[in-house]
């Protein structure tokens, strides 16, 4: 079968007349006036398209940035939380540097000091004025430490004397508290006076004679005093340095004298300590079995003790050694 297929009049005319107007415009495209409309069109046009191009440009950048912005939230709080963990391995190390430095020096100490002693660390400090000034060590009976022992520092500066001991654990009565006494003795003229805490954590050295020199910046040792016949001694070593003179009160009609005195011992911020094992004081103080609630005064009993050996080791940095008195 031959089958044709055949447009419809109206078709076939409106085909004829696209042809012919596309022939046509094809032929007067390059004329005056085609150019001329293009022109106009364009002009027309052109601000169109650059409202609808910096449109987009704008969105597209405000969405950079927005994606920006989130990244640049993202990165800072990643670099934050590796900043907090970069300072907190940095405190870390620096603490462990401080308790290295602190072992080094007590150490060096020990080895140094002319007594025998044992270390111990700070685990409790109470260095206010409305109780005692106290300190709690982390040793007790069961290493050695005993009611009335010396405590020294690392530059065995005076910081006071063991006031009761337990089992693991002992507390440490400072020296620049008010009910503290040591017998002080300024190292250059030899002077003699009461030394006792202040609130404020200085001391006072008091009931000196009115006649001896005391001059400012002058060091205060303990006097370790012996009795006449020998039997007794003082509770604290001889020569060690209780602190330096700060200013001095005197009036020429009175026979006695005052220092204001500066603890050479760091007492309100001290983490180790040597507690002197070596040295026994001419008062009998309780047993090592002594509670917290043991009282001080019981130590107070005069009794014999053998004469103190001289120390074969040679004065560690610190100790000032006075002449005879």
């Amino acid at each position: 079968m031959n089958f044709r297929y055949r447009l419809p009049r109206g078709q076939w005319l409106t085909f004829l007349l696209l042809v012919t107007l596309s022939v046509g415009m094809m032929g007067a495209s390059g004329t005056r006036f085609a150019r001329t409309v293009q022109t106009d069109v364009n002009s027309i046009l052109n601000p169109v398209e650059l409202w609808v191009n910096g449109t987009a440009d704008t969105a597209a950048s405000y969405w950079s940035t927005l994606t920006q912005l989130d990244q640049v939230r993202s990165d800072n709080a990643r670099l934050e939380a590796e900043n907090r963990t970069l300072q907190e391995e940095v405190a870390r190390g620096d603490g462990v540097a401080h308790l290295n430095d602190d072992w080094t020096k007590i150490s060096v100490a020990q080895q140094s000091s002319p007594y025998q002693s044992i270390i111990a660390w700070v685990v409790v400090r109470d260095i206010t004025d409305v109780r005692q000034r106290t300190l709690v060590l982390n040793k007790g009976t069961a290493d050695g430490i005993a009611v009335g022992q010396v405590v020294v520092d690392a530059g065995l500066a005076l910081v006071g004397r063991v006031q009761w001991v337990l089992a693991n654990n002992a507390g440490v009565l400072l020296v620049n508290d008010s009910s503290a006494r040591v017998i002080g003795l300024e190292a250059k003229s030899s002077a003699v006076g009461t030394i006792q805490g202040q609130i404020g954590g200085l001391l006072q050295m008091s009931y000196v004679n009115s006649t001896a020199k005391l001059e400012k910046g002058q060091a205060v040792v303990t006097a370790g005093m012996v009795s006449p016949g020998g039997d007794v001694r003082s509770p604290y070593p001889r020569g060690l340095l209780i602190g330096t003179i700060l200013s001095v009160s005197s009036d020429p009609n009175e026979v006695v004298q005052s220092a204001l005195v500066q603890p050479a011992a760091d007492l309100n911020n001290i983490e180790a300590v040597l507690v002197i094992t070596s040295y026994q004081g001419g008062f009998a103080s309780p047993g090592p079995s002594a509670s917290p609630s043991s009282s001080p005064s019981a130590s107070l009993n005069p009794t014999p003790i053998p004469p103190l050996a001289t120390p074969t080791a040679s004065p560690a940095p610190g100790i000032v050694t006075p002449p005879p008195h």
